[in-house]
Formats: structure tokens, C-alpha cells, sequence
């Protein structure tokens, strides 16, 4: 068909040149006018439609928002409205809560903790999905929650190893106050210094905006659990990996995608001032995790397409008055020290990406300032224990390396039994429950020893307050009880991983660095 078109072209022009040649051409004034006037009008339309494809694009990004519906807009205005007024109820006393409350954190070691700022301070990831949630209701049916996974889960997994239930907070909705209350305070007791709730936000022109975050609303109207916290973006599209069957409703609008995520390719997009704007009270709130300052905010996965909307964050969040965000990233990686690898080939891949990763510029603007090294189940994870390097020991070695631009992720084990059938459940790091402890209690010592001992920098931990530090460990999960990360007590483990950090911090504050 193109060429077709293509050869009555080619014939049109060169009957047009012949007759053209056979006769002269005079030009009227009135041809003149018709001219000028057909090119003025094309000059006008041309520019009309440039003006409206601009407009599009600014408000559009990517597509995500162009077809944002009145509804849409009124539910994200109304969603703000309702964390902005949360915010504002909510009246915390800092000087008696979080890294200050001797009653929960060790007493006299919490004290002089806070005068020196030895160790890390040790997060937990914390999942909210225990709750009723509109979107959830839509996927899989009014009314579910991940508790219905560990319900339906068989006693064992097919190594014949128990899967853990919750006993002392049982099955909670995660919007009453009262487990909100019992979980922050067994987890302050038990020296886990804040938490980081998952934190889910669609660029999604059918479903816009937050969703699962009714838990951390209501913490800001009635302060519980009164701790430290930040929030982590899981900026990634749900998948049905399941085994659970979707919602009578629900109709897949692509091959086995649940709820779609884009990221708005202009940074005026004003879905991105919408997402700060719903941030912004949890940014202000007295217990929110700073470093110098600027708040923590971290990207579970590396996505490109985050980084714009990250610079744009930035940007919003020092016209706001903070210094800037601090920004984390997680990658599915060893980290740079604690767990080098055996396979140089392998190890270079590792570097490379975190070179890429720290290296990207958004506007010649460094978009994050750390990676979070994720020990996700992978090869090069099983059967390995986090390692202090042996250069640790050696002042005159310790003292020419570099802290690595890695966050420490630690897991206590991982199953996922209940979301998946026996055999194809992941299975890493599962086993007999002392054993399963005792290689948490390798890894989290490693990790807070390697940030507390291993580098001769006194001076600069001194001068700063441990509220601006910028040391954490992060312990993948406090309560992701369908997939066995939890140090939330159980059936199976009690509250061995939360004995186990307190003993580890403990033991590594009375004994010291050598």
C-alpha cells in the first residue's frame, strides 16, 4: 500500500512540473492574498495545537495523569485533607517519647547511648496490610486481608518446619489503637530504635494515590505507636503471584497485573505536589527519622522512572522549609563489606550497579544518598552469615577504609508458605528455630558492630546527636507474617528475635569496640 501511495506522488509531481514548463504563470493579487491568508491560518493552527500538546505533557508526565477523572481528583483531595487534619490533632511530647524514654530502651544504656551515639540505630519494616482497604476489597474480594493467607497456611511448610502464628498482638486490624500501642511498645522495650512503614503511592490514571494507609493516618491522630518512624515507597506494580484466587469483580486489565504503576516523566506534574502534599504532615510530625535534618524517605526498589519524582520530592521538601530528603534506595545485593563475594565476576556486576545507582543525576542533582543492601532469598545469600572484615581488628587498616554507601538489611528468615502452594514456596534461611535465631543474631551483631567499631570516626559520631545520625540497620520485618519475617512473638520463636536484638545491643555497648 505504501508504495502505491508513494508512486501516484512521484507521477502528480511530474505532470504538475510539465505543465508548469509548457506555460507561463502569472500571480494575481487575489492569489497573493489567498496565500497569505491560508498561511496565516496554518501558522495559527500550528501554534494552537503546540500550545495544547504542551499543556498536555505538563500536566501528563508519562501519561499517568492525563486522564485523571473529576473523581479521582476529588478522592485525592479528600485523602490529603483528611492526613493534613490528621496531623494537626495530634500533639506529641518528643522529649518523653521516642529515643528518649528511659522506661522502654534499656534504661541506662538508652542514656548513655544517647551521649555518645555508639551504635546504629536498629528499623524495622513494617507491612500495614492488616486492614480492610478499598483496593484490596476490589482484587480479592470484600474484607481480605493478608490474614486470611496465614489462616488458610498448612501447620508446616514442606521441609516439615512449623510456620509461625502471632500469640501475644493475635490477629489484629492494624487501624485500632490498642495492638498499634502493644507493637510500639514491645518494640521500644526491646531496643528497636524506629519504624519503617511500606508506604504505597500509584501514578495510576484508575487508581491515583494512596492505598493501605489508613493505619498510619490514625497513628497521627491518636499517637500510637509513639516512636520514630519513616515511610518506604514501594513503588513497584502488584502482581498476582498468589495462589489465591481475585475478586468476583475484579477483571485483569493486563496479563496478571493487579493494580498498574507509572512514574510522571515531567517533574511539574501535579500528582507529584499532590504525593508531597499527603507526605507533608508525616515529614513534620516530632518522631519523623531526619538525617541532618532532611527526612528519610526510601524507595524499596530501584525504578528509573522514581527518579524524577524523587528530585521533585527534594525540590518540594526544601521549599517546605527542610533541608532536603534523604534518600535511600534498596537493592537485591550483598553488602560491600559484610558479605563480599567469592566470584570476582559476580562482585564487579554488584559494583557496577551500585555505581549507576548512587551515580544518577536528576537536573546535575544527586537524586539518592545510600543504597539499602536487601539480602532478598538469592544464591549468593544462602547459607551465609553476615562477617565483620577482618581488617576491623587492625587500627592502622580500619583506619584507611571507607564506610561502604550501604543501609545493612537483615532478614530473621523467609517463607512464604501462605501466599504460594508447598512446593512452590521460597524457602531461605528456614530450619530449626534455635538455629533460625542464632543466624540472626550472627548477622545483626556483624552489622551493628561493623557500623559502631570498624572506622575511626569518634570525632564525627560525637558531634552529631543520634537523631541526625545517619548509621541504621534495617530488619526486614516486624510483622510480614505471610512470608515469615516477623519479630512480632509467635507460636514458634516467642520473643527470641526481640530478645536477641536487645542482648545484641546490649552486649556490644558493655563490652565495647575491642
Amino acid at each position: 500500500m505504501t508504495g502505491t501511495i508513494n508512486g501516484s506522488f512521484v507521477q502528480r509531481n511530474k505532470r504538475q512540473k510539465d505543465n508548469k514548463q509548457r506555460s507561463s504563470t502569472y500571480v494575481s493579487v487575489d492569489n497573493i492574498l489567498k496565500m497569505s491568508f491560508l498561511g496565516l491560518l496554518c501558522l495559527y493552527l500550528y501554534n494552537f495545537f503546540v500550545i495544547v500538546y504542551r499543556a498536555h505533557s505538563e500536566s501528563s508526565g508519562s501519561g499517568s495523569s492525563s486522564s485523571i477523572s473529576n473523581n479521582n481528583n476529588r478522592r485525592i483531595k479528600t485523602i490529603i485533607d483528611d492526613v493534613t487534619e490528621a496531623g494537626a490533632t495530634t500533639e506529641v511530647d518528643h522529649e518523653s517519647t521516642s529515643m528518649g524514654n528511659s522506661n522502654f530502651n534499656g534504661g541506662a544504656i538508652q542514656e548513655k547511648e544517647e551521649e555518645d551515639n555508639l551504635l546504629p540505630r536498629v528499623l524495622a519494616l513494617v507491612f500495614p496490610q492488616f486492614h480492610q482497604d478499598p483496593l484490596n476489597d476490589y482484587l480479592w474480594g470484600k474484607g481480605f486481608t493478608d490474614w486470611d493467607n496465614l489462616r488458610k497456611a498448612p501447620a508446616k511448610n514442606r521441609n516439615g518446619f512449623a510456620i509461625p502464628r502471632p500469640t501475644e498482638l493475635g490477629y489484629y486490624d492494624y487501624t485500632d489503637v490498642e495492638p498499634r500501642k502493644k507493637q510500639g511498645e514491645l518494640a521500644l522495650q526491646y531496643g528497636i530504635d524506629g519504624f519503617l512503614y511500606h508506604h504505597y503511592w500509584f501514578y495510576d490514571e484508575d487508581h491515583p494515590g494512596p492505598n493501605l494507609h489508613q493505619p498510619i493516618v490514625n497513628m497521627l491522630k491518636d499517637g500510637h505507636p509513639d516512636m520514630p518512624f519513616a515511610l518506604h515507597w514501594c513503588a513497584i506494580k502488584w502482581t498476582n503471584t498468589w495462589s489465591g484466587n481475585v475478586g468476583p469483580d475484579f477483571v485483569f486489565k493486563e496479563g496478571g497485573v493487579l493494580q498498574k504503576q507509572y512514574f510522571p516523566t515531567n517533574n511539574t506534574d501535579p500528582l507529584i505536589t499532590a504525593h508531597y502534599e499527603w507526605l507533608k504532615p508525616f515529614f513534620h510530625h516530632p518522631n519523623y527519622i531526619k538525617v541532618d535534618g532532611k527526612p528519610l524517605f526510601m524507595l524499596y526498589q530501584r525504578k528509573p522512572g522514581a527518579m524524577v519524582v524523587f528530585h521533585r520530592l527534594n525540590e518540594l521538601a526544601q521549599q517546605d522549609g527542610f533541608p532536603g530528603l534523604y534518600a535511600t534506595v534498596g537493592l537485591s545485593k550483598p553488602h560491600a563489606h559484610l558479605l563480599p563475594m567469592k566470584d570476582e565476576k559476580q562482585e564487579r556486576g554488584f559494583k557496577v550497579m551500585m555505581g549507576r545507582t548512587l551515580g544518577h543525576k536528576v537536573s546535575n542533582l544527586k537524586v539518592y544518598d545510600k543504597v539499602v543492601s536487601y539480602p532478598n532469598p538469592s544464591d549468593w545469600a544462602e547459607g551465609r552469615s553476615l562477617e565483620i572484615p577482618s581488617w576491623c581488628a587492625s587500627v592502622t587498616a580500619s583506619a584507611s577504609q571507607t564506610r561502604a554507601m550501604d543501609i545493612v538489611g537483615i532478614i530473621s528468615s523467609f517463607d512464604n508458605t501462605p501466599r504460594r502452594s508447598l512446593e512452590e514456596a521460597n524457602l531461605f534461611g528456614t530450619g530449626d528455630p534455635q538455629e533460625v535465631v542464632e543466624n540472626f543474631r550472627k548477622n545483626l551483631h556483624s552489622a551493628i558492630y561493623y557500623e559502631a567499631c570498624c572506622f575511626r570516626d569518634d570525632k564525627v559520631r560525637l558531634q552529631k546527636k543520634k537523631q541526625d545520625d545517619d548509621r541504621f540497620i534495617i530488619i526486614n520485618a516486624m510483622n510480614e507474617w505471610a512470608e515469615g519475617m516477623a519479630l512480632e512473638p509467635s507460636d514458634v520463636y516467642g520473643r527470641s528475635f526481640l530478645e536477641t536484638i536487645r542482648d545484641t545491643k546490649r552486649s556490644i555497648r558493655e563490652k565495647g569496640c575491642r
